[in-house]
């Protein structure tokens, strides 16, 4: 009998140097970076969760594009609307049945969606935290560069005159070893929270379970992000570990940014269900490994 799986956490540390992943925005011609506030007053670069969860969403879509599950007209598209954009959903009246009909569609299941009408909400089954820069290990450099591009024609003297002028732009280029947390519900794949029933099949949620782990391979192997068509990053190291609850425990989630994170979490739920990864190969390795398990199923003998 295959085991089953209640949560899994992933944390641990990355290197990434020269990127631009993500940015607070524009302030004239100046891209600002990330800027993170700890406890303590210190202050550090990092990269935010919208950022990360969008990664996985859109790796998960694609895996699913291919494989050929169903997804609702709006996830068809990768749009942001969801179960919003999908009209079986949206004109029913009865809010458990609704729910049930946006939880046939595999993005909408695991990543979460808001309806307006009727009123209904899904919890995301996979969470992402900020990766945050260990305080004394990140660097930020803000680069000038300069573009030439045509401006407007002026007449000159009865005669038409190209006018080229020099545009002048700021942009960070940021490098530093970040913490990353995230956390995978399995349990709660294709659950009607409504009246706490399933509602898919045990293969459709195994399936299920499985694209969230491909999609955790597909974003490690090449994080995409802001800017990578000029600053695709380095990614050179990666440390950490992969925890798992096989019962109904909330799994452990201890930050990288401290030392022992991963000693920490084996004295909380056992050095067995703890599983140590040094290089981005062992995580593939040990990602693969989970895919024998089955996701735990409340109200399961």
């Amino acid at each position: 009998m295959n085991e089953t799986i209640y949560e899994i956490s992933l944390v641990g540390r990355i290197r990434i140097d020269a990127h631009s992943l993500n940015n607070e925005g524009t302030v004239g011609n100046v891209t600002e970076p990330r800027t993170i506030v700890l406890a303590n007053g210190e202050k550090t670069d990092g990269i935010s969760g919208e950022m990360l969860k969008h990664i996985h969403t859109e790796v998960l879509w694609q895996i699913a594009k291919e494989k050929k599950v169903f997804l609702c007209p709006a996830c068809q598209i990768l749009s942001p609307m969801k179960a919003d954009g999908n009209k079986a959903v949206t004109e029913m009246k009865e809010t458990k049945s609704a729910l049930n009909e946006a939880l046939k569609c595999v993005v909408c299941d695991l990543h979460g969606f808001l309806v307006q009408k009727p009123t209904l909400s899904r919890k995301s089954t996979v969470e992402f935290g900020w990766a945050i820069a260990l305080p004394n290990q990140f660097y930020r450099d803000i680069h000038v560069h300069t573009r030439v591009a045509a401006g407007e024609k002026e007449r000159e003297k009865g005669a038409e005159a190209e006018v080229s002028e020099q545009m002048i732009y700021n942009r960070p280029t940021r490098s530093g070893v970040y913490a990353f947390v995230s956390v995978f519900q399995p349990w709660r794949i294709g659950l009607n929270e409504i009246d706490y029933t399933y509602s898919v099949d045990d293969n459709a949620r195994k399936k299920r379970y499985e694209l969230v782990l491909e999609a955790y391979k597909a974003m490690i192997a090449r994080i995409e992000g802001a800017m990578t068509t000029t600053r695709l990053p380095h990614f050179e190291e990666i440390e950490g570990a992969i925890a798992i609850t096989k019962n109904a425990a909330p799994v452990p989630v201890i930050s990288p940014l401290a030392d022992g994170y991963i000693q920490q979490i084996k004295t909380i739920i056992g050095q067995q269900n703890v599983q140590d990864f040094s290089s981005f190969a062992s995580f593939m390795q040990e990602i693969n490994k989970l895919k024998s398990a089955v996701p735990y199923k409340l109200g399961a003998p």
